[in-house]
């Protein structure tokens, strides 16, 4: 009787234990007419460097939205909604490739690793190349302005010269958050190494529809 209730019990869970585990992989995601997310985006810039121009740190906050298949960029500023170019807003929403390479592959799932090379040019200088290393080290739970969410751990980690030389990018690491539910990045922070000058860029989604 013991041995027929083990392969019972057995034999029960099989069908929870594949569901389990694709909790914590995920496909690309589809999106659909009017799915738009709002993050509050804040920028940290050594003395005497300035962010340029309005597609990161320009405004407070931006507004992403797809519109007829593609992605709309808004700048917030109080009443004021100004609709600008900046594909480096859209790659911290959805993780599609910018100067950053991409921060999200598909299917995504716990163990993951990729490797992008971007190009990036600093004003006044010519364009050069950077690598970077990707990590998706665990599913976990992250508190939001939304409430809890269930969300992947990414690690990024640029290369680069570990101290600032003219013309040349610094390393740096950045470690982000990916939600399949809200098919958006919730938390992105990239920082300088210790021993260069603090750069800081954050990212965190503050509102967001995305249907059901």
């Amino acid at each position: 009787m013991n041995k027929l209730l083990s392969i019972f019990v057995a034999a029960s869970l099989l069908p929870i234990l594949p569901r389990a585990s694709l909790a914590q992989q995920s496909e690309a995601p589809v999106y659909q007419e009017g799915n738009w997310w709002r993050v509050k985006v804040e920028v940290t810039r050594p003395t005497g460097v300035s962010v340029g121009g309005p597609q990161l740190g320009g405004f407070p906050e931006y507004l992403v939205k797809v519109d007829q298949g593609k992605f709309r960029v808004f700048g917030i500023r109080g009443e004021q909604h100004s609709e600008i170019e900046a594909p480096n807003i859209v790659s911290l929403v959805s993780g599609r490739p910018d100067w950053r390479g991409d921060l999200v592959k598909f299917p995504l799932h716990v163990g993951l690793t990729w490797s992008s090379q971007f190009p990036f040019q600093l004003p006044g200088l010519r364009q050069q190349w950077a690598s970077a290393q990707y990590e998706v080290q665990s599913w976990e739970k992250i508190k939001t302005v939304k409430g809890e969410l269930e969300a992947f751990k990414i690690v990024m980690n640029v290369a680069g010269s570990p101290v600032p030389r003219k013309g040349s990018m610094t390393a740096r690491v950045a470690i982000y958050y990916y939600s399949p539910k809200l098919k958006a990045i919730v938390y992105f922070r990239e920082k300088s190494p210790p021993n260069s000058p603090e750069a800081v860029t954050s990212s965190t989604l503050v509102d967001f529809d995305v249907g059901q």
